[in-house]
């Protein structure tokens, strides 16, 4: 059976705000199974990245079941695109 995935309001822009900085961005919001909105590789690095659209916002359990148990690469939550840029910023390299 097939659902309709919820996206945040917020995710349109963050998105934007992501591409604007430099980095390029997949969604994966419809893929479901608690896999993060955005798979975003900048610097090298390819990062995963659960929006929602403020920090009352609860992860489902797929979800926390999938934070607590990850062992890929950098996985984060952000609720803005201010925080979207600061995941960003950790990953800029050294010139």
């Amino acid at each position: 059976m097939s659902y309709i995935k919820k996206v945040d309001k917020n995710q349109k822009d963050v998105v934007k705000a992501l591409r604007d900085y430099g980095a390029d961005v997949f969604l994966l919001h419809m893929v479901g199974g608690g896999i993060p909105d955005l798979m975003v590789c900048y610097e090298e690095q390819t990062i995963l990245i659960e929006v929602k659209d403020g920090e009352d916002k609860k992860l489902t359990p797929q979800q926390i079941t999938l934070f607590a148990n990850w062992r890929g690469g950098p996985l984060h939550r952000v609720n803005s695109v201010q925080e979207a840029i600061e995941v960003l910023k950790l990953y800029e390299l050294e010139s």
